[in-house]
């Protein structure tokens, strides 16, 4: 298999990502998500809320995938910085069921030491 290697462009532009949590986030319009793992159905549980904790739809999927595709295709999101951030708590969300770690959303993954 031959891999095409990427070639920079003479006059590409280097960008330093930058984000600050307080003065970048806002809020979706359209409402937030609460995820939880689910070790007996062996599922990522996405909870779709408009305020206050209260689910009105909730997502069970085996893959971030699966639950982020759902959750688009239902249209229970709107901001492109949430789509991104919900597909980086998903991965997060799955590893630590893959490989039995604990997870608490928006915290960092906590990898077991041996």
């Amino acid at each position: 298999m031959n891999l095409i290697k990427p070639k920079l462009e003479e006059n590409a532009q280097t960008i330093i990502g930058a984000y600050d949590e307080i003065k970048d986030w806002a809020m979706d319009k359209k409402g937030y998500f609460l995820i939880r793992i689910n070790r007996e159905t062996r599922t990522i549980e996405l909870g779709h809320c408009k305020k206050g904790n209260r689910i009105d739809v909730l997502i069970a999927a085996k893959t971030p995938q699966q639950a982020y595709f759902t959750a688009i295709q239902k249209g229970l999101l709107e901001r492109m910085d949430h789509a991104a951030y919900l597909g980086k708590e998903l991965e997060k969300a799955y590893l630590a069921l893959t490989y039995g770690l604990d997870y608490v959303q928006d915290d960092e993954l906590a990898l077991k030491k041996e």
